[in-house]
């Protein structure tokens, strides 16, 4: 009887003793009524990538704000202005010195366009437009994600292949000069990447291996920069010496680009022309 007694007590203390602490499901809301960017949380600020298709080109982006809190019965108006270090010049990059946003009552999201001068921008710039919240009426800005860049990339419209294509590829390196026929294939889902069959041109099939070499490239306004190998046999590689970056001439449809192969001291060069 004296091991049930003392169970009980150990119980009924237990009881008590929580009993003195508050309900964990109390007060666990975000009380406060703040505005924020969307994407102001993320480390290196919101990228867009536009395609750029002619010198005239402009392209709206919209930039998400946000309200934080439990409360939603007031619209709230947010002053949003431009960090003058920002590295996007305005009538060069961007057409955009600041707006006023909106959230409506009952509503948590708004957004606001920045226009992006596209045909202005040249793929080697990165310009940045710093935003950044100056006021709110009705909530309080964001100490935290109150600010936000937006990195604006420009690369070109792209139509070097399409997987129907047939190339007549001829590649040079310590081996000698190879020929045969490849294909270019456009990379699902990726602006200006694309494959080559087979790099060497039959370089490694002259000794008996396959004739799927994959390498890929990004095309950037014709220049043409390895990426990565695709499948392959031999360890297909970036080029080690210059040039680096090859070219696409569209008058006469013809690639240069330049590779290396490591492990077999190659250095290669393939020209490839559209059949």
């Amino acid at each position: 009887m004296r091991k049930i007694y003392n169970y009980l007590a150990v119980v009924l203390a237990a009881v008590v003793m929580t009993s003195c602490f508050d309900d964990p499901g109390r007060d666990v809301f975000f009380s406060g009524n703040e505005v924020e960017f969307n994407a102001g949380n993320l480390p290196n600020g919101l990228t867009t990538t536009q395609v750029r298709r002619n010198a005239e080109q402009t392209d709206q982006f919209d930039i998400q704000v946000n309200r934080v809190s439990t409360d939603a019965s007031s619209a709230i108006n947010i002053t949003i202005g431009v960090d003058p270090a920002s590295t996007a010049v305005q009538g060069v990059h961007v057409d955009f010195t600041g707006t006023t946003v909106t959230i409506p009552a009952g509503e948590f999201i708004a957004t606001f366009p920045v226009t992006i001068l596209t045909g202005n921008i040249d793929p080697s710039e990165s310009p940045v437009l710093g935003l950044v919240m100056e006021s709110a009426t009705g909530a309080d800005v964001s100490d935290n994600y109150g600010t936000l860049d937006l990195n604006i990339n420009v690369i070109c419209e792209s139509n070097i292949s399409t997987a129907a294509d047939t190339w007549t590829a001829t590649s040079d390196s310590r081996f000698g000069t190879f020929t045969s026929t490849v294909t270019v294939t456009p990379v699902d889902g990726a602006i200006g990447e694309y494959v080559v069959s087979d790099i060497s041109a039959g370089l490694y099939a002259a000794f008996g291996f396959g004739t799927v070499q994959q390498a890929i490239y990004g095309d950037n306004c014709n220049a043409l920069t390895f990426l990565r190998p695709g499948q392959r046999e031999f360890n297909i590689s970036a080029p080690r010496v210059e040039p680096l970056v090859g070219a696409f001439d569209p008058a006469t449809n013809t690639m240069t680009v330049y590779w290396s192969d490591p492990n077999n001291n190659i250095d290669g060069t393939t020209v490839l022309v559209k059949d």
